[in-house]
């Protein structure tokens, strides 16, 4: 059924920014980068809020309880129920379910899950914008309202899990820095420069190598931003090219790489011998392994007291840097090596365990896409209640 036979479909509108009249009263107004921040399907609150004057000074209407919020530009395709009666700016295309023909929550699941298809309709020169007529020819499948609560509730149920996980994720990720002031807060070491701790300071290639089809991987500060290194990359350089660049620095396990520039101030441990390449704006810091062990200097160099560090160091308008010279400069600790391995065992099942999470989250997306796909092709049948949605 088309959404313009199931729902009334609603667009939303801004009133003048300039009027003070017009905004903060108790009329909650949502934009799409509302929607951006929600990791639920629920919307209940907004920034901002229109006075009854700034309502009645545009074409914005109030959505009941229950409609289904679509952003239908900057970007398409956010989507979320409104818990709260609230009205929204005009990058919406928002839907109000008629009774007894299309349940909100089926909707919402839909929706979410169709995202790149309702962003293949947008038109517009300046910015993709889907209109309300084009969102009205969008055809759903509609099983009966019962059959499409049972098939919410399944993909609930997912989303749940899906939610927790990344939850228990973020706590994971969370610990090594919790156990490192734990353990060493009080520490009797004196800081040192980085410089004392490490054999070498350095960074990748200033020039840009020349390219091949296939062969080792070359990284930016993307392939590093997570804390891990990703070795997936779209650019390749070939053996002959890897042995220059590395011959004054060879990349081996145990070196940490540091981020110094945008994103600049996240560390990763190299943990594998595969070779690689990396651009200037990733520094290399080759620990002196009697010293400071490099899983210990890792967490340190994330810690935040070399942040603070960095972001006093770092320099620029555009992009922000962090130069070597800063980084050789940093003040951290190397307590007896005894108390580093200690620190490391404890870390090193704390990062297992983050790992196994993360491998859980991956598995559970892949279940909920063919859940998705199941439910909106008519194949998920009883059974599918089944399902043990928490691997």
């Amino acid at each position: 059924m088309a959404l313009g036979e199931c729902c009334e479909i609603v667009s939303g509108a801004t009133p003048k920014s300039a009027v003070a009249e017009y905004w903060g009263g108790d009329i909650s107004w949502a934009t799409p980068a509302d929607l951006s921040v929600l990791e639920r399907a629920y919307i209940g609150s907004t920034p901002r809020k229109l006075t009854a004057a700034g309502l009645a000074s545009c074409s914005a209407r109030i959505l009941p309880v229950g409609s289904v919020l679509l952003s239908s530009r900057a970007p398409i395709g956010h989507v979320a129920i409104n818990t709260i009666p609230m009205a929204t700016n005009q990058g919406f295309k928002s839907l109000i379910p008629k009774a007894g023909l299309v349940d909100a929550k089926y909707l919402y699941h839909w929706l979410s899950s169709h995202k790149e298809y309702l962003q293949s309709l947008g038109n517009g020169a300046t910015f993709k914008e889907v209109s309300k007529a084009t969102v009205a020819r969008v055809e759903v499948p509609l099983p009966s309202v019962q059959e499409q609560r049972r098939i919410a509730a399944i993909l609930d149920q997912a989303d749940e899990l899906r939610t927790k996980r990344r939850q228990a994720l973020a706590y994971l990720n969370a610990l090594p820095q919790a156990l490192f002031r734990e353990m060493f807060d009080d520490c009797a070491s004196e800081p040192v420069p980085l410089a004392e701790l490490c054999t070498r300071i350095t960074d990748g290639t200033h020039q840009s190598p020349t390219w091949a089809q296939t062969g080792h991987p070359f990284l930016f500060v993307s392939n590093i931003a997570s804390g891990e290194i990703d070795l997936e990359t779209s650019k390749f350089i070939s053996d002959e090219t890897h042995a220059e660049l590395t011959a004054r620095c060879p990349i081996e396990p145990g070196d940490v790489l540091y981020s110094t520039v945008g994103s600049y101030g996240v560390p990763a441990v190299v943990r594998t011998a595969r070779k690689f390449a990396f651009q200037r704006h990733i520094a290399h810091l080759k620990p002196h392994r009697e010293l400071i062990h490099p899983e210990f200097l890792w967490v340190q160099m994330a810690s935040p007291a070399v942040r603070r560090q960095a972001d006093a160091a770092a320099r620029g308008a555009a992009q922000k840097t962090v130069n070597l010279k800063d980084i050789k400069a940093f003040y951290v600790i190397a307590p007896p090596m005894e108390q580093q391995l200690r620190f490391v065992v404890r870390m090193q099942a704390i990062r297992a365990l983050g790992l196994r999470a993360q491998d859980g989250l991956e598995a559970l997306l892949e279940l909920r896409e063919s859940l998705r796909t199941s439910a909106f092709t008519g194949s998920l049948r009883e059974s599918a209640d089944t399902f043990n949605l928490g691997i």
